[in-house]
């Protein structure tokens, strides 16, 4: 899966989404996501104004202007109590740098608020990448497939390289064993709902600081 960027002024983002459903499940540390074949993968412009605005060659998360090769978990959605099935856990990437940032055999790995990583996650495919300032979209099933298991209160998500180094994380809730998380941990995403750095992009090193939580996921596009 190849992310191009077809225009100066059209980002292109990868939206898995589900058919027939958006609803929110959580299976709790450890579980299984149902299969579900019927998924589609989609590509869609990021909307952009008419007349571009005068490219500064930064963004928030990207102050340098520098390609840095850096990729963030930008928005996580684990579903909440009783909120559906685990099939609508997303977790959501954003490329700030300005290039576009290769991702084969880069993996999203899980792990549980006690430390251990679980099943949960991702395995990206050689020729895989993420286009600048694109937003890359992962849920179970289809060809951005997620394996579903995030406990919905607390628990952590890593990105790492295909060397195994630790590109981005977040902790979430409370988390007793760090594994991936960046100081102190973010806040419990509310059921149905999801967390996600504010604004886009941005990374202090501190997941408390940079991310906050919303009634409603914003797959896709810059959180509100």
């Amino acid at each position: 899966m190849v992310l191009t960027a077809t225009a100066a002024i059209t980002t292109l983002v990868v939206v898995a989404c589900a058919k027939g459903t958006d609803s929110v499940g959580d299976l709790g540390e450890g579980g299984t996501a149902e299969g579900d074949a019927g998924r589609d993968v989609n590509v869609v412009p990021t909307p952009k104004d008419s007349a571009p605005p005068e490219d500064t060659g930064t963004t928030p998360g990207d102050d340098s202007g520098s390609c840095t090769q850096k990729v963030v978990i930008n928005e996580v959605k684990t579903g909440g109590v009783g909120a559906g099935t685990a099939d609508d856990e997303m977790v959501e990437l954003y490329n700030p740098s300005t290039c576009a940032v290769p991702l084969g055999n880069w993996e999203l790995k899980y792990a549980s608020s006690g430390g251990g990583t679980g099943p949960a996650g991702h395995k990206f495919s050689v020729g895989d990448s993420i286009p600048s300032k694109g937003f890359l979209v992962l849920t179970p099933g289809g060809s951005t497939d997620l394996t579903a298991g995030m406990a919905a209160g607390s628990g952590q998500v890593g990105l790492l390289d295909d060397k195994g180094t630790l590109v981005d994380g977040v902790a979430y809730g409370t988390v007793t064993t760090k594994t991936f998380g960046e100081g102190t941990s973010a806040v419990s995403p509310p059921s149905g709902g999801s967390i996600g750095r504010f604004p886009s992009g941005v990374d202090t090193g501190n997941n408390k600081t940079d991310f906050k939580a919303y009634t409603t996921a914003s797959p896709a596009i810059a959180n509100p």
